[in-house]
This record gives structure tokens, sequence and C-alpha cells, in this order.
């Protein structure tokens, strides 16, 4: 600060601030004012336990556990997975922070507070420094125009958002905020060492933290790794971010994995398998970058393959059955039972054939746009940048389209080229240059074409929904107003719909058999085997095997399954029916109009009722 502006008044210091501050920061500043108050506003609940998602119940029971003095290295809880309980394969890299918000808070107001501010705070400010890169990145290509169109198509990406929307605290935000940073930085700072490292430690983070950034990561990496070799420019830059990748990820591995279970290779989550496949596979592709610069690039792919293989090979030999996945430890029954039910795993493609246009049409639409904009970006300068960002941009859609889970990596990403096309078009007519961009960036955003390809499904209606109460009803069901009906009963363990296992665990004093994680699945193979079951001996047996002592049912979730055909006779239909076998025994709720229903398992020992 010079000394005419430290002599100059108040006034005229924060005047010239601001003229002083690049363009793109007020952008940011505004687009971050907006997406704080419209999250206030959607968040009718006020300053409750909002949960988006059971991820995000399950997390903060995982914080409660270590804030009470669950060591950093033991992940294991016993309020899932039955007696044998849960060894969650999530990160303390996530618990610390969130641990360290609510314990900030508690100084100030009661525990259930804090922890209700720091479900609505969190998300925001993961969101932040993504929403800040998308911005900067479309200023440095194009300028004040390119921010702010950036700026209102980021704000007008509601399923972009979603996972950054008060309540998710799991660790879906980070792991999108990291790969599609790490993207950015990538293709906006193609020749800066620093931002590439940065860009790597990311895409570290990213997977140390959950594995579903697996994918994008590794179309990050192979994208720099191709660069760099293909691109003299690129090759220093490109060893320096595949160097902090490693370090980064191995670093993470030392920092959340006790030394005991270093060999107890795992397919779902950091493990020495994985820090093994990056140590040899990154440090081949480092070698050959540095000393193979007189060899043919024919020589130079051969020995990056042949690095390849080998860590392949190691990765393999460490734990077969992660060849075929993060899912690759898991019995074949839980496909059938639950897997195949997921929601995250639907595919935008498939649903578009189905008829179900409602969000498909819009994202297929949205994402075009923004890989057509980049294609005739890459098309005009010819630059080695913008074709690279064209593949991972190409590869983060076409995982959009395969599992709807990575929707929020695509949409962000698809955003920086969107805007930069934008910003470039002229006057048309007599209408303005800003007017015409204006009404480009409203149209060609996400909320616009999701709200038109609703309308279009309403309208057509070529495929089946539930009705609208019967959404209502479910979500009910995993409201923290509805499950407080339950917090009066005596502990003990739970047999329940899977989809409201982490909420009953997380909101009340019982333990649950169910939940929708698949570390437990012999549990949710033995929940299954109980609610289904049509024999009366078999679900006695099962329920004593396991120890249950409730078995807990509510109706929006329930209710709506049980007249289906491949659902008649189970026990789950019979308790709704009000058939109730004789090892059951009803037991009344506070609120007599509670959307749950209880019943006691009488059969087993007193010991048992715990």
């Amino acid at each position: 600060m010079t000394t005419e502006l430290l002599s100059a008044s108040p006034r005229d210091r924060v005047t010239a601030y601001m003229k002083q501050t690049p363009t793109d920061r007020w952008f940011w500043v505004a687009a971050m004012i907006v997406l704080s108050v419209l999250a206030l506003i959607k968040n009718t609940a006020g300053l409750t336990l909002t949960f988006r998602d059971a991820d995000d119940a399950a997390r903060l029971l995982q914080v409660r556990e270590f804030m009470a003095g669950a060591p950093w290295f033991d992940t294991q809880t016993y309020a899932m997975g039955g007696n044998l309980g849960m060894l969650s394969h999530w990160s303390r890299l996530i618990d610390l922070p969130l641990a360290a918000m609510i314990g900030l808070f508690s100084l100030f107001v009661s525990t259930e507070t804090a922890e209700a501010i720091t479900l609505m705070v969190w998300p925001l400010i993961v969101c932040a420094p993504l929403v800040w890169v998308v911005i900067s990145t479309a200023a440095k290509k194009s300028g004040p125009y390119g921010a702010a169109i950036a700026a209102l198509l980021t704000v007008l990406c509601p399923l972009g958002l979603y996972q950054f929307s008060i309540g998710r605290i799991d660790h879906h935000n980070v792991m999108i905020a990291a790969t599609v940073s790490a993207t950015l930085l990538l293709w906006a700072h193609p020749t800066s060492v620093r931002y590439w490292q940065i860009a790597g430690a990311l895409c570290a983070l990213a997977v140390a933290v959950g594995y579903e950034a697996l994918a994008p990561v590794v179309a990050i990496i192979a994208g720099a790794g191709l660069w760099g070799l293909l691109d003299k420019q690129a090759e220093r830059p490109a060893q320096h971010l595949i160097l902090a990748f490693m370090l980064t990820f191995a670093a993470c591995f030392v920092l959340t994995i006790p030394p005991t279970q270093w060999l107890a290779a795992k397919c779902d989550a950091i493990s020495l398998n994985l820090v093994a496949l990056s140590l040899i596979g990154g440090a081949g592709l480092v070698a050959v970058m540095r000393y193979g610069h007189s060899w043919p690039l024919s020589a130079r792919l051969s020995a990056v393959a042949g690095a390849g293989v080998i860590a392949l090979a190691v990765f393999g030999a460490l734990e077969p059955q992660c060849l075929a996945g993060p899912m690759g430890q898991l019995p074949s029954e839980l496909k059938t039972v639950w897997l195949n039910y997921v929601a995250e795993g639907r595919s935008i493609v498939r649903d578009f054939f189905k008829g179900n246009l409602e969000q498909s049409l819009g994202l297929i639409t949205f994402f075009s746009l923004g890989v057509a904009a980049q294609y005739q970006a890459a098309r005009t300068t010819r630059s080695a940048a913008d074709f690279v960002f064209l593949a991972i941009l190409t590869t983060l859609v076409a995982l959009a389209c395969w599992q709807y889970k990575y929707i929020s990596y695509a949409s962000f990403v698809v955003v920086a080229p969107l805007a930069i096309a934008i910003a470039r078009l002229g006057p048309i007519g007599d209408v303005s240059a800003p007017t015409v961009r204006l009404a480009a960036a409203a149209i060609a955003s996400q909320a616009v074409i999701i709200h038109v390809s609703a309308m279009i499904d309403t309208r057509l209606a070529l495929a089946p929904k539930l009705s609208t109460e019967l959404r209502a009803n479910a979500k009910a069901c995993r409201s923290t107003a509805a499950l407080k009906d339950l917090q009066d009963l005596p502990p003990g363990l739970v047999s329940a719909h899977i989809d409201v296992g982490a909420y009953i665990a997380t909101l009340t004093p019982l333990r649950v058999l169910s939940a929708p994680y698949h570390r437990i699945p012999n549990a949710i193979l033995a929940n299954n085997h109980i609610l289904e079951n049509r024999d009366d001996q078999d679900a006695k047996a099962w329920l004593q095997r396991e120890h249950v002592n409730y078995i807990i049912l509510c109706d929006g979730l329930d209710e709506p399954s049980a007249d289906k055909e491949s659902r008649r006779g189970t026990l789950r239909s019979r308790l709704i029916a009000n058939d109730v076998p004789d090892y059951l025994v009803r037991v009344p709720l506070g609120n007599a109009q509670s959307m749950y229903k209880v019943w006691r398992v009488v059969t087993l020992p007193k010991s048992d009722q715990s």
C-alpha cells in the first residue's frame, strides 16, 4: 500500500481497493453471496440437523464417534452393521475439519446447534474454491465477460450444486471440488509448474477421501501424462504433477491407515495396492519424460505402457479381486438385493431411452453444448491445452452419462468452456453484444434447460413415475422430525428399510442391522432375509441369529412396495397388513400419528435385549 493511500480517508481507501481488485474476484464474491442466500432460503427446516442423503447422516455419526474419543486410525462403528459393526472406508481427512468446526461452534452454542451450523457452513466452504477456479479460468480465457457469465452459469447449475447444498457433509463435494479444480488449473495454466503441482495434489486428495473420484482422476492423470509426452512445453509441469500426486497419495495413506493394516489390501479405499500402482506407474512415466528425450515416440509410449503393466501386475498380486474394480470384494448376491437399485448408479442414457426425460434430456443437452463449445475452441486454436481439456471434458461427460454420481463433475467442467464461448458472441442486428450474451447464458444455463426438459417430460409422459405424494412420504421417513418418534425407545438392534438405517443410527439411540454401505454386505443380506422372508420359522431364526431387538417400518418407504407381486407374503408385507407373527409384539409410540411402526422381538433371551 502506497504512502498516499495510507494517508487517504477510509472512503478513498475502499474506493482505491475496489478499483485495484480484479473484476473476477467481485463476480466470485457475488456468486458466493447468491449461493449462500439461495441455500438459506431452501433450508426451510431452519437451524436443525438437515441431511440430504444417508451419507451425510453417517458422516456425522462417524465425526461424533471421533470427537467422543475414537482413535484416529480406528473407523469401526457398531451403530451400523449389527453386532459385528462396520469398518468404514471413509477418511478421517474429512472428519478432522468437521470435528474442528463443531468443536469451535460448541464453545458458543449447544452441541446440536453447533452440528447444525456445521451442516450449513461446510458445503459452502468446500464450494467457494471450486467456484473461484471456474470463474477465474473463464476470466483468464475471455476476460470480465467470461467471468460474469461463468458466475451466472454456476449459480444456475442446480444438479452440479446439489452436492454443495446445506446438509452435505459427506466426501462427495470434496472429491468434486478437487477433481474439477485440478482439470481447470491444467487448462488455464498449461506451462505453470506450481499450478500443475497443485492439480496433482488435489487429484491425490480426491482419491484418498473416496474412490468415486478414481475414474475422473485417471482421466486427468492420463491426459496430463500424454500431454507431457507429446509436448515439450508440458513435459516439466507434467512431471511435477505426477510427482505431486504420488507423494500426496502416499502421504495420505501413511496418515490415515495404521501400520498394522498396511498389508491388508482393500478395493474400495486407499490401500497399499493402489499406492503401489501409483508409485510404480508414476515413476515409470516420470522416468520416460525425464530421460527419454531422444527416444522415438513409439519407444516412449512403449516404455510407459510397460511400466503400467508392471504396476497393474503388482496391484493385482496384492489383491486379485481388485482387478474387478472397487466393488470386487463384494458378494454377487448384493447386486440383486441392493446395488442394482442405488440411485446414483443409474444411467442418464438408459433413462433417456426409457422415456424418463425429466433430467436426462436436459443433461444430455447441457453437456452437448459444453462439449461442442470446447470442440469449436480446440479447432480454432489448435492448442494442445484445448485438445487435452476437450479429451478430459468428454471423458467426464461420458462418465456422467454412464452413472448419475458423476453429474456434478461434468456440470462444473462444462460451465467454463460454455461461458467462454458465450462471452465471445457479438451483436445480432440491433441487439447489443452484452444483451446477446446475457440471453444466451440464461437459455444455455442448466437450470433453464432442465426446467424445459421437465416440461417436455410432463407433456409426453413416456415413462411411469412415482407420484409426488409417494416421493414426499419416502422423503419424510428420513426427516429429523419423523425420527424423533423413535428416540424414546430403549436401545437395541433394529431391522428396518436399508434407506433409513443411517438416519436411525444417527438420530436415535438405536443400532441398525442394515444401512446403504457396501462394507456391511452380510448385514444387508441378513436384513433382507428377515424382511423379505415368507417362512415364519426361518425369519425367526434370522432374527435370533443376528440378535435383533426391533423391526421398524415406515409407511412412506415400506407401504408402497407391500402390494407388489414380488413382495406379497413377506414378513414386511404381513406386518403392514397387521398380520403379526407370535414372536413379535407391537410397541406403541408417543406420537400416535407417527409414520413409523415398531415391533419388539420377544423370542430372544433377556440378556440379548440390550
